[in-house]
């Protein structure tokens, strides 16, 4: 038989830290994902279905559970085995648009003449937002 804890606020041993639950709610990450440098492989994630690999430099993550709506927020970072340089990725606005199940992200060099190349990199993403 399962069990439900109904709280309204977590407080520490002294009781001088506490939270409400709705900040543990609303601010935990609801999906994770750690991308190899091959574009199309997960290291590991949480709440993700699948990743495909669209184009050149960009990806497409599949969410397990939907969010609650398309207006969610992300925080990322590359890092390129073959240097010291860290990047920074964002969910692309198109091909695909954000959705409730699903983003696309970047991580690609664009040289001078703007053609994209892929990057040798790994790649962490966190969405932040409610889900459905």
């Amino acid at each position: 038989m399962a069990s439900i804890l109904r709280v309204n606020t977590l407080t520490d041993a002294s009781s001088n830290n506490s939270v409400p639950m709705a900040t543990v709610a609303e601010g935990s990450g609801k999906v994770w994902i750690k991308k190899a440098a091959d574009g199309a492989s997960i290291l590991d994630s949480f709440n993700v279905s699948s990743l495909t690999d669209t184009a050149t430099g960009q990806f497409s993550v599949v969410i397990n559970n939907d969010m609650g709506n398309a207006n969610y927020a992300c925080s990322s970072a590359i890092f390129n085995n073959n240097s010291t340089v860290i990047e920074t990725c964002e969910i692309r606005s198109s091909s695909p648009a954000p959705a409730t199940g699903s983003f696309g992200a970047e991580n690609a060099t664009v040289n001078s003449s703007s053609n994209r190349t892929d990057q040798d990199t790994i790649s962490s993403i966190v969405v932040h937002g409610d889900l459905a």
